[in-house]
């Protein structure tokens, strides 16, 4: 069964193996170790967390940020800024130095001596 750390847990040793979490955090345990684990409680709150439990529990959580006025007021005011911030200024090239080369049609030949 696949398990979620509610702790950020990264690592877990039980029963002489170590279990590393993967990519998204989650821990690949046998049926016995995840049954272990998924009923440990701390302080009343579950330690651990399922598939399900995970995405439901992330999905009060946004809906609950979203609600939040203070929070929408916050992203519609960043939004406010960076619309009437002007855009930021191209910057200028800098003039590159231009050697003028010898044009053999154009050279004159010395004035013929007095």
């Amino acid at each position: 069964m696949r398990l979620y750390s509610r702790a950020g847990a990264t690592a877990v040793d039980d029963g002489g193996k170590h279990y590393t979490a993967g990519d998204d955090g989650g821990f690949d345990f046998p049926d016995d170790v995840a049954a272990r684990q998924h009923a440990f409680h701390a302080g009343g709150k579950p330690m651990w967390e399922d598939s399900i439990e995970r995405q439901a529990r992330l999905v009060r959580e946004e809906s609950a940020r979203r609600q939040d006025p203070a929070t929408l007021l916050a992203a519609v005011e960043k939004l406010v800024k960076q619309a009437e911030a002007p855009a930021p200024a191209e910057p200028k090239p800098e003039p590159v130095p231009v050697k003028a080369k010898a044009n053999p049609a154009r050279v004159t030949a010395p004035a013929p001596a007095k």
